[in-house]
């Protein structure tokens, strides 16, 4: 059957189905995408300096408490707004207000807030968001991490909380579902962020992302965020911030486990340009002797220095991101890689494990079964 044939076949039977030759699909093509606050991030991203996330796409920021997934997520919303995206925020922790989206350039008059730690309330918000089919939303969620079941209230109100019995983790399972049919079929894009929990590996890698499994299954993109201290001038006496390594735990639409680093200055915001002195060492426009540092001929001493240098040179990110296309430049974080396998075959193990059990199980009710109608026998 000619393929046109079989995708009107399909079409015809198969009703709110998308089908169609994926060269002309609108589903599985994202139209435009938002830089994030820093270059090298949106490297490690999209594997250039100035793409940074696409819409269609679900993107989770994962890591300790104060190590930038909030401020982040904000100046992706604040560039999203500013090109025409709706920004919806919910806000499971009661962390975000005027202030602080302000401080990250959002207009608050602008964009819808919700405020809820109820998992239940929040399936009903994603369902009204689906059915009112806008297109170009920039939804969040801050953070998964801090959800919980209605249910616990009704308990407690009771006086009697019961197990959760896997209940919340089965409806953040449907939540994340509603999550991605936003980000895909509305032209939208969704961000969340999580919390590890789990002591480290070997590897460095934290054991675990809270929520369930399918935290990992449902995002397109997943970085982890791993701070430390910014200090002033590296005399490591004052601190003015904090340095975020950024790791791709995975990415569908560029090679994962890429490494950036992040800087966030509390008086002066993202440092766009961290990370991109390196990678002008790395591709040969800059050159480092001592604490000397040489770009296009000019000397600078120190790196803080140096960096400011870039800043004044309009042509290095144009010459960098060029560079990056004919070399495919890459800054892999092996035991990330390495760690990530080892969690994902305890997984997998886990789940061969609960299975046997469970047949292990479904053998002995059967066996016990037989032996009852043997006896009346």
């Amino acid at each position: 059957m000619p393929l046109k044939e079989l995708r009107d076949k399909i079409a015809k039977h198969a009703k709110g189905t998308h089908v169609s030759i994926l060269s002309q699909s609108e589903i599985a093509t994202s139209t435009e995408n938002i830089p994030t606050p820093a270059y090298d991030l949106n490297r490690i991203i999209s594997g250039s300096l100035f793409r940074g996330i696409s819409n269609r796409t679900f993107t989770l920021f994962v890591g300790p408490e104060a190590s930038g997934k909030s401020s982040i997520i904000c100046l992706c919303l604040a560039e999203a707004q500013r090109k025409g995206y709706m920004p919806i925020i919910i806000d499971t922790e009661g962390s975000w207000n005027e202030s602080f989206v302000k401080r990250w350039g959002m207009d608050p008059t602008n964009m819808l807030y919700i405020y809820t730690p109820w998992i239940d309330k929040i399936m009903v918000t994603l369902g009204q968001i689906i059915s009112s089919d806008d297109r170009k939303i920039a939804l969040a969620i801050d953070s998964i991490g801090a959800l919980e079941t209605f249910k616990l209230v009704d308990d407690a109100s009771g006086g009697d909380v019961k197990a959760d019995q896997g209940l919340l983790q089965k409806n953040i399972k449907r939540a994340m579902k509603m999550l991605q049919n936003i980000a895909i079929n509305q032209e939208s894009m969704v961000f969340g962020s999580g919390h590890f929990y789990g002591n480290p590996s070997t590897y460095g890698s934290p054991e675990q992302i809270g929520g369930g499994k399918y935290m990992r299954l449902a995002p397109h993109i997943i970085i982890s965020l791993k701070k430390s201290k910014l200090f002033e001038n590296d005399d490591k006496k004052k601190i003015i911030g904090n340095t975020v390594k950024a790791i791709t735990l995975k990415n569908r639409y560029y090679p994962p486990f890429q490494e950036a680093i992040v800087e966030i200055d509390y008086r002066k915001g993202i440092n766009s340009y961290a990370g991109i002195l390196n990678l002008a060492i790395e591709a040969g426009l800059a050159s480092i002797g001592g604490s000397w540092f040489t770009i296009n001929d000019e000397k600078y001493q120190g790196a803080i220095n140096a960096t400011e240098g870039l800043r004044n040179d309009k042509t290095i990110l144009n010459k960098l991101d060029k560079w990056l296309e004919q070399t495919g430049y890459s800054t892999i974080n092996e035991n990330m890689a390495e760690a990530t396998k080892i969690l994902e075959k305890e997984i997998v193990d886990d789940e061969i494990d609960k299975n046997d059990k469970l047949n292990y199980l479904d053998e002995q009710k059967s066996r016990k079964i037989t032996s009852k109608i043997t006896k009346k026998k």
